[in-house]
């Protein structure tokens, strides 16, 4: 089970960087265009949306709110340090 884990968290660990390479050229779009980088209304139907489409099996919805806030607010920090 330890190994199943550990495999579980390099795929997650991948995903998150590919969240922030994607976070990064949407950074970069938006501040050509001379668009707000930070969209809380999307943040907030995105939460939603992640909540509400939980497992019952998985985390439960205020753990689940906290992973990604915590995720949202670390993309802030990678759209900031590009633009």
């Amino acid at each position: 089970m330890r190994a199943a884990i550990d495999v579980c968290n390099r795929r997650l660990a991948a995903v998150l960087h590919e969240r922030a390479r994607l976070v990064r050229r949407v950074g970069t779009l938006k501040n050509a265009r001379g668009i707000p980088a930070i969209d809380a209304d999307r943040e907030q139907r995105m939460l939603a949306a992640v909540v509400r489409e939980a497992p019952a099996d998985g985390f439960p919805p205020d753990a689940l709110a906290s992973i990604f806030a915590a995720v949202f607010a670390a993309s802030r920090r990678v759209v900031a340090a590009t633009t």
